[in-house]
């Protein structure tokens, strides 16, 4: 957790001001796990093992197939956080995989990840059978234990149109011997309005077919203003299951936490090389998610 001043600043900036607004203007839906049960006895060592990433990120529009800036660096592998995890869940046609990280409210209970992991709104179908589990590696697949989530909140925009510039959700987990994930991890700080321009550290999992270890790798770049409403990050060797990898400023080693101001997703739904990466930019539109989920969790 980010300690006494740094969280209480970072929570009456962000949280305090939203509680008092129209919750109602972010249009936001909510959906509920119907067998939490079920999703935790679902995802054994080798069903997590054999899930595969929803999308595909080796294709490229042709603008992009020129390769990465000259200088841009490469994913670290075992650079893990205990914040940080896989998001496992089925959406109908296999068992695929995420990125998510653990976020400080006040019920202790929210994981924040790209909205695509959740929805997808072209079939119009939610994820299923969803647990998290944090700092995930085959060697040492449960180190913190499953967290089945029990529910999920979008804003409507995306479960409407697929709105890039809200591709992002939050979802309530159950406690696990009678713990919140937080008091077990620790959590991230919500922080919005950062700009465009930061220098984050992005932790996610990238496919097994290009990380067989399956082990969670880590890259630090500064962020660029791709349009108004969104932001890119350049790193080699983010391939698909890194949709959700929270994109964090002042990460702090000891911690494994930081104040989380993007999360891979948005353009081209995180975006369709394994160099250039997207993230929905962070403004009151989840600010008000997050106290909305945080107030009915």
């Amino acid at each position: 957790m980010l300690h006494g001043a740094l969280l209480t600043a970072a929570l009456s900036a962000i949280v305090m001001p939203a509680v008092a607004a129209d919750v109602e203007t972010i249009r936001a839906v909510s959906h509920a796990e119907p067998d939490t049960v079920r999703a935790a006895a679902y995802w054994t060592v080798s069903r997590m093992a054999s899930a595969t990433p929803p999308e595909s990120r080796s294709a490229g529009k042709a603008a992009e197939r020129s390769g990465p800036p000259a200088g841009t660096p490469t994913a670290k592998k075992g650079g893990g956080s205990r914040v940080v995890g896989a998001l496992f869940y089925n959406n109908g046609s296999g068992n695929h995989y995420c990125t998510a990280s653990v976020m400080h409210t006040s019920k202790k209970d929210l994981i924040l990840t790209a909205a695509h992991c959740l929805y997808d709104p072209h079939k119009h179908t939610y994820a299923t059978h969803i647990a998290f589990v944090p700092k995930y590696n085959t060697s040492r697949p449960r180190p913190y234990g499953v967290w089945p989530i029990r529910k999920t909140w979008l804003d409507a925009r995306w479960t409407r149109r697929g709105d890039p510039d809200l591709d992002y959700g939050f979802a309530a987990l159950n406690k696990v011997g009678g713990r919140h994930i937080v008091d077990v991890v620790g959590s991230n700080v919500l922080r919005i309005n950062q700009g465009y321009s930061n220098r984050v550290t992005v932790i996610g999992y990238p496919a097994k077919s290009h990380n067989p270890a399956d082990k969670p790798v880590r890259c630090v770049n500064r962020t660029f203003k791709q349009w108004k409403y969104q932001i890119g990050f350049d790193c080699k060797g983010l391939y698909g299951g890194t949709s959700g990898s929270p994109w964090m400023i002042q990460y702090n080693d000891k911690t494994e936490s930081g104040l989380v101001i993007g999360t891979l997703g948005g353009y081209q739904e995180g975006g369709d090389t394994d160099w250039r990466s997207y993230s929905a930019l962070f403004d009151n539109d989840i600010t008000k998610l997050i106290v909305k989920a945080d107030k009915e969790a």
